[in-house]
């Protein structure tokens, strides 16, 4: 389940680095679905949708007072992992071989080449996943406890997030070439401070956060209300 009908802060920031108008053009909920959702993701989903609403018919098997507080543990995660984004790795040691001369250390680390901010950025990515993954699993099934109305939407959201892997990770991906982009124009235009580009990749890996938060944020906010 897609918490919000796009992802507001990643276009923002997309928005500013394009310099162009990224945002999708006002959509009403089928237009907007259509988009996303090909004619065979439609075909499964009508085949689950039966089976989601037998699961409204069936008594919870536990209360809500039962359940860990799903919300605190998002915001835990949640600080966790933007902690781990603006944490900037130590530098190389320079090889023994090679003996520069002392510079003054500045901070952020400017690196010069753009390997090193791309396999921070896939570290940074896989702990996403393994974080953010197991939560969402562990909300569905706290929603599924709760009453039936919450489980229909918990297997709603199982059913979605398959469906919607795909767009979510070409989205991604593009996420992905434009940062690398940036980063050379950095290296190109010397009225730009390379020692930015760190706030920048740290933006961006933020907001990349909050967007794959979003589902997790919707299971977490509809078990608060009981919706």
């Amino acid at each position: 389940m897609q918490g919000r009908s796009s992802p507001s802060g990643l276009v923002g920031l997309l928005e500013t680095w394009a310099a162009v108008d990224t945002r999708a053009p006002r959509q009403d909920w089928a237009e907007h679905w259509s988009a996303w959702l090909g004619p065979l993701d439609a075909i499964a989903l009508s085949t689950a949708l039966p089976e989601i609403r037998n699961a409204g018919m069936a008594a919870p098997e536990a209360g809500k007072k039962q359940a860990l507080d799903v919300g605190e543990l998002l915001q835990q995660l949640q600080d966790d992992l933007t902690r781990s984004v603006r944490l900037i790795p130590a530098p190389q040691r320079p090889s023994l071989r090679s003996v520069p001369m002392p510079q003054a250390v500045t901070e952020p680390v400017v690196e010069e080449d753009y390997g090193s901010y791309r396999q921070r950025y896939l570290d940074i990515q896989r702990r996403f996943e393994l974080r953010i993954d197991p939560l969402r699993q562990h909300c569905r099934q706290v929603l599924s406890q709760a009453s039936p109305r919450l489980r229909q939407l918990a297997q709603l959201d199982a059913a979605l997030e398959t469906m919607l892997m795909p767009r979510t990770q070409a989205l991604l991906a593009t996420l992905a070439v434009l940062l690398e982009r940036r980063f050379h124009r950095y290296r190109q235009d010397e009225s730009l401070p390379m020692a930015d580009f760190e706030q920048d990749f740290q933006a961006a890996l933020v907001a990349e956060l909050h967007f794959r938060l979003e589902p997790v944020t919707g299971l977490v906010e509809a078990w608060r209300t009981g919706a």
